[in-house]
C-alpha cells in the first residue's frame, strides 16, 4: 500500500484552505504555496502538491460535467421528474463509486462518507420507483373507474387511461 498522501495529513482547516487557494490560482504556482505552507509549519514538496492539485482539479472537473449533465437532462425531459430523478441518482451514484474506489487510498472518513452517500443514494432510487409504481397504480384505478361511467366507449376510456399512464 503507497504512503499516505502529506497533503491527507494536513489539518482539515489548512487542506480546505489550500484546496481553495489552488482552485481560485488555475492549479498553477504551486511554489508559492509550497512557501505558504512552510511558513504555516507544513513543509512539503512541490511533487506532493502538484499531485493532489492534479487529483483536485479532476475531481471539480468531474463535478462540472455532472452539473451539465444533470441540467441537461432536466432541459431535455422537463415533463417527466422521474426521469430527471432517475437520471440524476445515476449519475450521483456513478459519482460515488468514484469517491469510493478513490478514498481506498487511505482517509477512512472519506470511504465511510463515500459509502453513507452510496446508500443514501439507493434507498433515494427505490423510493422514487416505489412513488411511481403508487402513482400509476392509482393512475390506473382512476382510469378504471371512468371507464365504468356510463355513456363512455371503450375507446375513450383506453385514451384517457393511456394519457394518465403516460403512454401516448
Amino acid at each position: 500500500m503507497p504512503a499516505r498522501s502529506k497533503v491527507a495529513g494536513l489539518p482539515s482547516e489548512v487542506r480546505d484552505e489550500l484546496n481553495r487557494r489552488l482552485s481560485e490560482g488555475g492549479f498553477r504556482n504551486y511554489r508559492s504555496h509550497v512557501e505558504w505552507l512552510t511558513e504555516l509549519g507544513h513543509p512539503m514538496s512541490r511533487a506532493a502538491l502538484h499531485r493532489h492539485g492534479s487529483k483536485l482539479e479532476r475531481r471539480i472537473e468531474s463535478l462540472r460535467v455532472s452539473s451539465e449533465m444533470a441540467a441537461a437532462l432536466v432541459s431535455a425531459s422537463p415533463d417527466d421528474p422521474g426521469v430527471v430523478a432517475d437520471a440524476s441518482i445515476q449519475l450521483v451514484q456513478e459519482r460515488m463509486f468514484q469517491v469510493l474506489l478513490a478514498s481506498e487510498e487511505g482517509d477512512l472518513t472519506q470511504l465511510l462518507t463515500a459509502v453513507r452517500a452510496l446508500s443514501e443514494a439507493a434507498r433515494a432510487s427505490i423510493a422514487i420507483r416505489a412513488d411511481r409504481r403508487k402513482a400509476l397504480a392509482e393512475a390506473s384505478d382512476v382510469a378504471d373507474s371512468v371507464g365504468r361511467k356510463p355513456g363512455m366507449s371503450k375507446d375513450t376510456a383506453a385514451a384517457i387511461r393511456a394519457v394518465i399512464e403516460g403512454l401516448e
